[in-house]
């Protein structure tokens, strides 16, 4: 018999602003302070993946310690609200690291100073990662468990994946679309050009005021946590844990009796590992391969990306809507897996590889990538809903863990690092910068790797259309069977 459970507006309202706020956090490390290397730092984007990876180790060992801390003292609020404060601070400390100041701290030359900010930018990423991943992803991520039933998570996630859209919404329009942190080129002679060249110059956005304002709402967001969130009733510590339960979740024997969920965590991590392959550097994409402020003027690649993601939002919460009245969501993996992979295959071949750039090939460019939108919000939907599901009630922190490795770690290392490789290749060198060096692009073959990468998850899907409802909405310990296995093993 399914359990249902009504959230009181409190728990909406912290489902609601630590979502929004912690995907304004969020897209800040994985899509503007890849632009900020871009953009002030170097242009190689091997950088941007190594920086990626590290930050994906970081955020999944974060939140199995953390989760298991959680579990162990028996609350998440703590965690919640001054981790968010804490997040903020470390967002604020990203205005320091640039090649000048690099220059001036250290008195050295400048090729030395890339690699200074390069290093203390990989470091600062993994300190912010450990405060985000320590509140949102470990804390925050099972509060949303503890207080969701089998009957409202696919609207809870839909309505977590339309917070990202409006995280972006948020970041980029007032920074990006006011040239707030845009760069600004100039040739030898002073005269304004689209993009950098060698001996001219370039003037970086103001990168202070957007890491400063946007860590100070993230720490106003924990503060207001202060008096919204509470721990839900009956949970308590379980003291009895140790060191060992940390990694709980990837016991051969766990594994074996919940092997429905590691079957939804794959394939949700190969559909991510699709995702992973061009969203780290999509922005660079539009504006640098596309060049989309040269025939989209004052609005660049805001255009394409507010119509491409605008539109998968709203595709997403209805998807959510649709699918928790059925209890045979797996069934529209498939579908959600071909149409994705239909899309980023699409968004290969309307490329400048294969047509003229210009207002036709976005247009075309934008109907693919809404289409890889929609089928990857359709495979994070059923996955992240049945994930919750699956989950192990007396084990939600302990969990958290796991789901970081399928949906994170292996996704961006994997998935960032190919990329990273590919695009660094020298055939995409598209000029020289004021120092001479190298300027990169970005390969529309991103999106072809992407188009294949995400059919792989039929193998693991497969068998989640063949299974029972029952076994996508209850978790396997909470079987008799299980329960017996189980208590075996703690014995052993």
């Amino acid at each position: 018999m399914e359990q249902t459970q009504k959230m009181s507006k409190k728990t909406v309202l912290g489902i609601t602003l630590f979502g929004l706020f912690g995907q304004i956090a969020w897209c800040i490390e994985n899509s503007f302070l890849n632009l900020y290397v871009y953009r002030t730092v170097t242009t190689k984007l091997s950088v941007v993946s190594a920086m990626v990876a590290a930050s994906a180790v970081v955020a999944t060992l974060t939140t199995i310690i953390m989760g298991w801390v959680t579990d162990r003292v028996g609350k998440r609020r703590p965690f919640m609200v001054y981790g968010y404060m804490l997040w903020g601070v470390s967002v604020m400390i990203f205005a320091l690291f640039t090649p000048d100041n690099m220059q001036k701290f250290f008195n050295t030359d400048r090729d030395k100073a890339i690699i200074l900010a390069s290093v203390f930018i990989v470091i600062a990423d993994c300190v912010m990662t450990f405060f985000g991943s320590t509140a949102n992803d470990a804390a925050f991520n099972a509060w949303v468990t503890d207080n969701t039933d089998v009957s409202n998570r696919g609207k809870i996630e839909a309505f977590l994946s339309v917070l990202a859209s409006v995280a972006y919404v948020l970041v980029f329009v007032p920074f990006e679309a006011f040239g707030i942190t845009a760069n600004k080129y100039f040739d030898a002679s002073g005269n304004p050009v689209s993009s950098a060249v060698e001996g001219g110059k370039t003037v970086t956005g103001d990168w202070t005021l957007f890491y400063c304002l946007l860590g100070g709402l993230t720490i106003i967001a924990g503060i207001c946590g202060l008096f919204i969130i509470k721990d839900k009733n009956g949970l308590l510590p379980k003291k009895g844990l140790s060191f060992k339960d940390l990694f709980y979740g990837f016991r051969p024997s766990v594994v074996k009796r919940n092997k429905y969920l590691y079957l939804v965590l794959a394939t949700l991590a190969i559909g991510a590992v699709s995702y992973n392959c061009f969203s780290n550097y999509i922005i660079i994409y539009l504006q640098n391969t596309l060049k989309c402020d040269e025939y989209v003027p004052g609005l660049g690649y805001l255009l394409p990306m507010g119509i491409i993601y605008g539109l998968s939002a709203f595709s997403g919460i209805v998807a959510g809507i649709l699918l928790d009245k059925r209890k045979d969501k797996a069934k529209f993996l498939i579908p959600g897996i071909i149409l994705s992979s239909l899309g980023a295959l699409s968004m290969f071949f309307f490329s400048p590889d294969f047509m003229p750039i210009g207002g036709t090939m976005l247009a075309l460019f934008c109907v693919g990538a809404f289409l890889q939108a929609v089928g990857y919000a359709i495979i994070c939907v059923v996955c992240l809903a049945t994930v919750r599901n699956l989950t192990p009630p007396d084990k939600v922190g302990r969990f958290q863990g796991v789901r970081m490795v399928f949906y994170v770690m292996l996704p961006m290392c994997i998935g960032s690092i190919i990329s990273g490789i590919i695009s660094s290749d020298s055939r995409f060198i598209t000029g020289y910068d004021e120092y001479g060096h190298a300027v990169y692009t970005c390969p529309p073959v991103i999106f072809l790797l992407a188009s294949i990468v995400v059919l792989l998850a039929i193998i693991t899907a497969i068998p989640l259309v063949k299974a029972s409802s029952d076994k996508l909405t209850v978790p396997a310990e909470e079987n008799p069977e299980s329960r017996s296995e189980r208590e075996m093993d703690c014995v052993k």
